[in-house]
């Protein structure tokens, strides 16, 4: 027997044994159209995921759209050359007021 598509997103992305659907709730895509959210749980107790869940979107049309995952590369955004250098100075400044034998650093609110 050929697995569906929500067979397939229901496998858990470790063990690879299908998950436990254990609740389901209508939302919106970021189109506005209407979808069923699926909680998956892995119940798998030797999986490194056991009692973890994953959600599975499901379009009205029966589809389901290609996951991704928010793990990666972060894209920070690069920051020139001059404020490179001022967050350093900024960094020594305080590292030395913090190291400094007798030193004390001050509340800059006075209090």
């Amino acid at each position: 027997m050929a697995a569906t598509t929500f067979e397939e997103a229901k496998l858990c992305p470790k063990c690879e044994l299908p998950g436990e659907d254990v609740s389901t709730s209508p939302a919106k895509d970021s189109r506005g159209a209407p979808v069923v959210l699926h909680m998956i749980w892995c119940r798998n107790d030797t999986c490194k995921w056991y009692n973890t869940s994953w959600v599975v979107q499901v379009n009205s049309d029966g589809t389901i759209p290609q996951a991704y995952s928010q793990i990666g590369d972060k894209k920070y955004p690069t920051i020139s050359q001059e404020s490179a250098t001022r967050i350093e100075e900024n960094y020594l400044r305080q590292l030395q007021a913090e190291v400094e034998p007798g030193a004390e650093v001050r509340n800059p609110r006075g209090n």
